[in-house]
């Protein structure tokens, strides 16, 4: 009995063990599962993250494609195309059929000596068909043809160029609603910082109190700091959401994705003259080029107005069949070469030649005119850009500054020494230098997009 005992305590004792021992095991399976889960979820959501940022570069490369200006702008280039290819017709031969059928109501009568017979040998007919088929080339013309195709293509060409400035035009917007977006949300986590600061502020003002060493009316104005920073951030808040909602549409994504901007937010490096800019922009901007090629289809023009005053000369293969019969048996084949020279038709040809020179000094006039506005643009836009510049060296200096200010006020106000409305005073000075900061580099962002769309530096 006893040594039955004795056995089955063992076999207590040993399962007893071999039980910790599984607990033990499972326990270590179970947390490095739990590991594994935990790194897996952080890798998930650190490429959600990735996916729902919008970098510049991204921003870019979707309006490019999706943004409604530049396809239609892309319409009318086509247009363009399809007119240019249909001024060929002029220098291909022309091919014409016609055929007719004719009862007199008079009578009987000859029908032709096309039928191949007499009309001796017959009484006539009632009836008379007719078929006619010709092959005409036009050999001179005046330079008509000529002008009119030079002119589809440059008309061709100024779309095109029109279709770069279009592209300029959605880069600098897309640009400009980015660098916005980012300023933004950190003028938001700025803000935040500023509203911390400020619960920091009052915590210690609240300690002070306690020890009996500041007035309720230093935590009187402690609060009404917070909640003014509060409410700062809030604004904000709604701001970057006001901004980031139009950086949205911009780019065809619904305001309520999960999209965010992400980025650098950093000073732009930019070394130029803007009389170099100048230089090249009036040589390169698309406004510049597309008015050049206006001005080379109206020449285009003037010469197809002046090619009223020359002669016309046409040849023509042709063969007539007529009889009274549904098929004609009768035939003629002719050869024509015909010259046509309008000696006098009115005054409207000399006017016309005098209106097409007018367009062509008119266009003349608005290229000087754009010219000179390229240049007063890249000026503003080069002083606006040495402005932000100096501006984030200003208030990058006025941050230190104000973070010195502000750490020696709540210093000397922790150990009694300083006063409730200099540390106030000196976190907002603080708040407001930081957040003045970062709106700096947003607007030097922004003026160096601008100073790259009127100097058109993103054609190089």
């Amino acid at each position: 009995m006893v040594v039955q005992c004795c056995c089955v305590q063992n076999d207590l004792i040993y399962k007893g063990k071999n039980d910790r021992l599984l607990s033990l095991f499972g326990g270590k399976m179970f947390f490095c599962r739990l590991k594994t889960i935990i790194v897996f979820l952080i890798i998930g959501g650190f490429f959600s993250h990735e996916a729902c940022a919008i970098t510049l570069d991204e921003a870019i490369k979707r309006a490019l494609e999706i943004s409604f200006l530049i396809k239609e702008q892309k319409e009318i280039v086509k247009k363009t195309e399809y007119s240019y290819i249909s001024t060929i017709d002029p220098y291909l031969p022309q091919v014409d059929i016609y055929s007719s059928y004719v009862r007199s109501l008079n009578g009987k009568r000859s029908v032709s000596y096309l039928s191949g017979t007499t009309t001796s040998s017959r009484s006539g007919s009632r009836d008379a068909y007719t078929f006619d088929g010709s092959i005409s080339y036009l050999l001179y013309d005046g330079g008509e043809r000529y002008a009119r195709r030079k002119g589809a293509f440059f008309t061709t060409l100024r779309e095109k160029e029109r279709l770069q400035g279009v592209k300029n035009d959605v880069l600098y917007l897309v640009k400009t609603a980015y660098y916005t977006v980012l300023g933004n949300k950190s003028i938001v986590e700025k803000r935040k910082e500023a509203y911390d600061v400020a619960e920091r502020v009052l915590a210690l003002t609240k300690g002070r109190y306690e020890a009996g060493v500041a007035k309720k009316s230093d935590i009187l104005q402690s609060e009404v700091r917070m909640t003014t920073a509060k409410i700062e951030y809030m604004d904000a808040q709604r701001e970057y959401e006001k901004t980031l909602a139009e950086f949205k549409s911009l780019l065809l994504y619904d305001p309520e994705d999960t999209q965010d901007v992400e980025g650098p937010l950093t000073e732009p490096q930019y070394n130029g003259d803007y009389r170099q800019l100048t230089e090249r922009a009036i040589n390169v901007r698309p406004e510049v080029t597309a008015q050049k090629n206006e001005v080379e289809r109206l020449n285009m023009a003037y010469r197809e107005r002046m090619s009223a005053w020359f002669p016309r000369i046409n040849a023509q293969l042709e063969q007539t069949r007529q009889d009274s019969r549904f098929f004609p048996e009768g035939r003629q084949e002719t050869f024509r070469v015909s010259l046509s020279w309008p000696l006098f038709d009115g005054v409207g040809r000399y006017y016309n030649m005098l209106g097409a020179s007018s367009d062509i000094a008119s266009a003349k006039y608005r290229l000087e005119e754009i010219k000179r506005t390229v240049g007063v643009e890249i000026i503003k836009a080069f002083k606006d850009y040495e402005l932000s510049i100096q501006n984030v060296t200003l208030y990058g200096e006025l941050v230190r500054e104000a973070e010195s200010n502000f750490e020696q006020a709540f210093g000397e106000y922790r150990v009694g020494k300083g006063d409730i409305l200099a540390l106030l005073q000196s976190e907002r000075d603080l708040a407001k230098a930081k957040e003045n900061f970062v709106g700096a580099i947003s607007r030097a962002n922004t003026t160096l997009a601008s100073l790259e769309r009127v100097a058109y530096l993103s054609g190089e």
